[in-house]
């Protein structure tokens, strides 16, 4: 996997994959897989920033560096302020976020989303709806930074 490029391609496929599950009224899995789509843009922006090729090359026959696996972990996280961190938007985030009502709204529906949000029923159509119209503002914003 080549980080940046494919990570993004991998966002927008989990993006394009949640509407495709709302419209099959499949929502609580809507909803997770939607999530996935800030983290992996983050993730890109990680590895443009720290300018790694493949933060998540696992091969046996990849070159690693005597302590990588520790090294990179703080970076395969699924926390999106952590993330948000580590890829060097934080103080253009909290700009954006201040500045842009929208955005902090969006931020605010958003924000809620966590890995273990695969275990969570009972998502409603029309608030996944408004998840994923939230999903697509922060990442339209992420994406102008890669």
């Amino acid at each position: 996997m080549k980080c940046q490029s494919d990570i993004a391609a991998l966002a927008e496929a989990k993006l394009y994959d949640a509407e495709c599950l709302l419209a099959n009224g499949r929502n609580d899995n809507a909803y997770y897989l939607a999530g996935y789509t800030i983290e992996l843009f983050l993730k890109a922006k990680v590895c443009k920033t720290l300018n790694i090729d493949d933060l998540f090359d696992e091969s046996p026959t990849k070159q690693k560096l005597k302590n990588e696996g520790t090294i990179l972990k703080p970076y395969k996280v699924h926390d999106y302020e952590q993330l948000l961190i580590l890829s060097g938007l934080y103080s253009d985030f909290q700009t954006e976020l201040f500045g842009n009502t929208s955005f902090k709204v969006s931020w605010s529906i958003v924000s809620g989303w966590s890995e273990k949000s695969r275990y969570l029923t009972g998502q409603t159509q029309q608030s996944v709806k408004d998840f994923i119209i939230s999903v697509k503002e922060i990442a339209t914003w992420i994406q102008k930074h890669l």
